[in-house]
């Protein structure tokens, strides 16, 4: 065997292999996704079960937003809401006082002021602010995540 020959052989083992670890990655990546988020009832939407990137701001969170992920809005919330539940596994009824979440700003007078809406909960209450500064974050802020499902509908 010639020596542009066995390159060529070593080229498609190395070309095979790594088609072979980016499917393995895709495949655990999916498995993983698939049990950190929960339907939400009544909407072809899905949300992370748990806060995600706590300690970042909202700028930060933005940029590690997927590019089928949202920030949940004020209606998701309303309908979440609905299902006490769900309101539940998602801790949000103030069983948790470190789960407050970034949600999409419903304000633009307060989005043009660089303006971003929280939502946290404590003992007894769960409070909805639209004000928050966007630089701000703490070991209890974070984002939950929606994104439409693949198969769903109302």
């Amino acid at each position: 065997m010639t020596k542009q020959n066995e390159l060529k052989k070593l080229e498609k083992q190395k070309e095979d292999t790594q088609n072979k670890i980016d499917s393995l990655k895709e495949e655990l990546d999916n498995e993983s996704n698939k049990s950190d988020w929960i339907k939400i009832p009544g909407t072809n939407y899905e949300v992370t079960k748990d806060v995600i990137h706590k300690r970042k701001s909202y700028n930060e969170i933005i940029k590690l937003k997927k590019e089928n992920e949202e920030l949940l809005t004020l209606k998701i919330i309303g309908t979440i809401c609905e299902h006490p539940d769900l309101i539940k596994k998602l801790k949000m009824d103030s069983s948790s006082t470190k789960d407050d979440f970034f949600f999409k700003q419903p304000f633009p007078q307060n989005e043009e002021r660089g303006r971003v809406a929280r939502f946290y909960a404590y003992s007894g209450y769960a409070n909805l602010n639209c004000n928050e500064n966007s630089s701000y974050s703490n070991s209890n802020l974070g984002v939950r995540f929606v994104r439409r499902t693949k198969g769903g509908g109302k």
